[in-house]
């Protein structure tokens, strides 16, 4: 009998199942959505079948290897790459709560590396993730931290955005090529968790690093609906000078927005919407968790 693996997860874009057949061919299916990203890492799989890929129902793609070409692929290394992008991180749309007011394709790709909270076979929400933990203790608690502690939850962070990065399908294949890394615009002397690890991500991969400046005072956000919200980052991108950013800087580039907790993603697909405007080649989103709520204040 066929052995079928299933990468997936609850709630994430990413699908993907591996289908090894009696005869010792393969089917390869994907989520149309996150087929770029396969075929960006594994273009070997296509150039081995001799039918390439093809679209299919529920909106998936799928690829056969015939069994004499098996031996021009690792299916083992592709599925411990999918044990990671399809089990472990979240792969993150444009939310029902954002479609009235964003198009869908200002983030080509967004992925965090887990959920904020953990989860049982129920769907139930139980106690923080290990990244939940140490986004939460560094972001909200980092004077109380012993330096071990600090040191713990710093590189549990570091290396999960890390990983996470090397699922974005890049141009330049292992040296991101014309990839700059940013964080969010935020003031000077606003909370920098996010920016750190912007820069350590850069830093770390050896792409570039912007700094933009948020130069006006951002509104209180919290008590602010969903369209408030839109309305005011939409108000503050659109207004001349109120971001330092040299266009220069993201012009024809693949830009890397890193962020330390999405939730709703409003943040996030305001500022890829005005990168857009500064005509970037491609938006990708990074971040370290994704709360279990979409809705912000709502």
């Amino acid at each position: 009998m066929a052995e079928s693996t299933v990468f997936t997860r609850v709630r994430s874009a990413f699908w993907m199942r591996v289908n090894e057949n009696d005869d010792g061919s393969f089917n390869f299916f994907v989520s149309q959505d996150l087929s770029a990203v396969v075929k960006h890492h594994f273009p070997e799989v296509e150039q081995a079948s001799p039918t390439g890929w093809k679209s299919g129902s529920h909106n998936t793609e799928n690829v056969w290897i015939p069994a004499d070409c098996a031996d021009q692929i690792n299916v083992d290394e592709i599925k411990q790459w999918a044990e990671f992008a399809g089990n472990q991180c979240v792969w993150l749309k444009l939310g029902k709560h954002l479609q009235d007011h964003f198009s869908g394709s200002e983030v080509d790709f967004c992925v965090a590396a887990d959920f904020n909270r953990t989860t049982d076979g129920s769907g139930n929400i139980g106690p923080r993730s290990v990244l939940g933990e140490a986004e939460s203790q560094l972001k909200y608690h980092l004077g109380a931290l012993t330096p071990e502690k600090k040191q713990e939850y710093c590189a549990s962070m570091s290396q999960s955005l890390l990983d996470a990065f090397d699922l974005l399908p890049l141009r330049g294949g292992g040296t991101p090529l014309g990839t700059v890394v940013s964080p969010i615009p935020a003031q000077d002397g606003s909370s920098r968790l996010a920016w750190a690890f912007a820069k350590h991500v850069a830093d770390r991969k050896g792409v570039g690093f912007i700094e933009p400046r948020l130069l006006v005072q951002k509104p209180q956000m919290k008590q602010l609906t969903i369209q408030q919200k839109v309305t005011a980052w939409t108000t503050i991108y659109q207004t001349a000078n109120s971001v330092a950013l040299d266009p220069a800087s993201v012009q024809g580039r693949d830009v890397v927005i890193v962020d330390d907790l999405y939730q709703s993603g409003i943040t996030m697909w305001a500022y890829a919407k005005a990168l857009r405007t500064a005509r970037v080649r491609r938006v990708f989103g990074l971040v370290c968790v994704k709360s279990m709520r979409d809705s912000d204040n709502q």
